[in-house]
């Protein structure tokens, strides 16, 4: 992972980050939020994954339903945040469509 802090103002960062290719998302931005003392941000995104999944919110049984994605796709879109988990440790939550081969989306956190 490369990151760069492109602007500071009044203790507001921000940040770019570029993930090397083969890293998992999730755990590397989880990582750079602890290593870098974040305990309330937003977030964007765009670029692909390799494969990826993501997970629709079934309320009736209030779990997730994991919606694998076994090919290269593009991120659309990501948008999220983070925040201080119940551990006082930094918590990502992020939505994200992802482009598919054929036209395609698929969409989740």
């Amino acid at each position: 992972m490369k990151s760069q802090l492109v602007n500071e103002i009044g203790g507001q960062r921000t940040f770019v980050v570029v993930l090397d290719p083969g890293e998992e998302a999730f755990a590397a931005l989880t990582a750079f939020a602890v290593e870098q003392k974040i305990g309330s941000a937003s977030l964007t995104a765009i670029g692909a994954f390799e494969k990826a999944t993501v997970g629709w919110f079934d309320p009736a049984s209030k779990t997730y339903r994991k919606i694998p994605v076994d090919e290269q796709c593009e991120v659309l879109s990501a948008i999220g945040d983070v925040a201080l988990g119940d551990d006082d440790k930094p918590s990502l939550h992020v939505h994200a469509v992802l482009g598919l081969s054929d036209g395609t989306t698929r969409g989740g956190h």
